[in-house]
């Protein structure tokens, strides 16, 4: 899959609430509970993930599935870039890589299913930007920035796009730099033990396929 600087903007929800969750990883049920905890209301209000939807948890098909509900939104994740180029363009390496880190659980699935699954996967944006309620303006990027100013993603090489969704480099070094032109910028990827705000950035991924409870964040 070739990537492109695609990004969603979504404005602020003047019906409802809107709110941010890590990596997905499959863990399906542990999510809706977390939801029906909070009151979320499919109605009214938005859930965005930063990604990794699929893999590791019992439940990948009916992660993919949310992306059929209009109140769900998310950004590509190496986990979905892997499948994609494992399954539908067929490259080897890939295959090997995502079948070592979650992805074996396709082969209990019919190959019929798939199509729908590559077209949804191909309709990722790799960042969103959203409006808060109270006019903070979040951008939502699976894995890192490698950039100083928000404005920049539209003109990232390829190099920078496959940053944005593999790179641990900012995590790993503690970086604390802000990213300009944009309030707050929210990661997933990474395994936090609690959230981890470094500079303008919250990273959001506490593990939930390793039995942990999802980071929910309302924006």
């Amino acid at each position: 899959m070739t990537l492109q600087p695609n990004l969603l903007t979504l404005g602020i929800n003047q019906q409802g609430r809107d709110f941010v969750v890590g990596d997905i990883h499959g863990e399906v049920p542990r999510l809706q509970a977390q939801l029906q905890t909070i009151g979320f209301n499919s109605q009214t209000d938005r859930l965005i993930c930063v990604g990794d939807l699929i893999d590791r948890g019992p439940e990948s098909v009916n992660a993919l599935e949310l992306l059929k509900q209009p109140w769900f939104f998310s950004v590509l994740g190496n986990h979905e870039l892997l499948m994609l180029n494992a399954m539908k363009h067929k490259i080897n390496s890939d295959r090997m890589l995502w079948f070592s880190h979650g992805g074996e659980w396709i082969a209990s699935t019919a190959p019929d299913q798939w199509p729908v699954w590559f077209e949804l996967i191909e309709q990722l944006p790799l960042a969103i930007e959203v409006t808060g309620s109270d006019n903070t303006r979040y951008g939502i990027v699976h894995a890192d920035f490698p950039g100083d100013h928000w404005d920049e993603f539209k003109d990232f090489s390829e190099e920078d796009l496959t940053h944005c969704i593999w790179s641990r480099s900012s995590f790993k070094n503690r970086s604390n730099h802000t990213i300009e032109g944009i309030d707050i910028l929210i990661h997933g990827h990474n395994v936090v033990e609690e959230e981890l705000h470094l500079g303008n950035r919250w990273y959001i991924e506490q593990g939930a396929y390793l039995g942990n409870d999802f980071i929910i964040k309302q924006l």
